[in-house]
C-alpha cells in the first residue's frame, strides 16, 4: 500500500464521512415545519399518555416467604 493510498484510507475517507454527517445535521430539514407551541396558545393535538392511562396491576410471585431460601450467606 502506497503512502497516497494510506492517507486516502485513514485520513480522507473518515474526514469525508464526518463532513457528510456534519452537513446532514446542519442543513435545514425539508420536512414540513409545524408552528411552535407558545405558552398560552390552545393545544391542538391529542393527549400523550407516556405511562399509560390504566392503573398498573402487579401479580404475585407465587412463592411464599417460607419457601424462598438463599441470601448472602450461601446456604441454599
Amino acid at each position: 500500500m502506497s503512502i497516497l493510498q494510506t492517507v486516502a484510507t485513514f485520513v480522507v475517507a473518515p474526514a469525508a464521512l464526518y463532513g457528510l454527517i456534519a452537513l446532514l445535521t446542519l442543513v435545514p430539514s425539508r420536512a414540513k415545519k409545524r408552528p411552535r407551541y407558545a405558552a398560552g396558545q390552545s393545544w391542538d393535538y391529542p393527549a400523550q399518555w407516556w405511562a399509560g392511562d390504566a392503573p398498573v396491576v402487579v401479580s404475585g410471585t407465587g412463592v411464599s416467604p417460607a419457601e424462598s431460601r438463599g441470601g448472602a450467606h450461601g446456604t441454599w
